[in-house]
């Protein structure tokens, strides 16, 4: 017996029938929304001038750029020579 299955992507903002899913990312996590074509075009939209700014990063790459800056403690010595304390 043959099956059909049909999906059917709903907006997730209104609830209107989809067209797409949008995926994107934004400090690290990815996200993905199904979106009709007006929404689309209005994320599109208001991230354009970001985009235009912006370079592509390489897969991994973006773990090495949320590292956390080497901390380095530093004390004084008062009993080193030529200590002005």
């Amino acid at each position: 017996m043959a099956q059909r299955r049909v999906t059917t992507l709903v907006d997730d903002l209104d609830g209107s029938p989809a067209q797409e899913t949008v995926r994107f990312g934004i400090a690290g996590p990815e996200y993905e929304v199904e979106l009709n074509a007006a929404h689309a075009q209005q994320l599109r939209t208001a991230l354009a001038p970001y985009i235009s700014k912006a370079r592509r990063s390489r897969p991994g790459r973006a773990r090495a750029a949320t590292r956390r800056p080497l901390r380095i403690a530093v004390t004084v010595d008062p009993d080193w020579p030529g200590h002005a304390g």
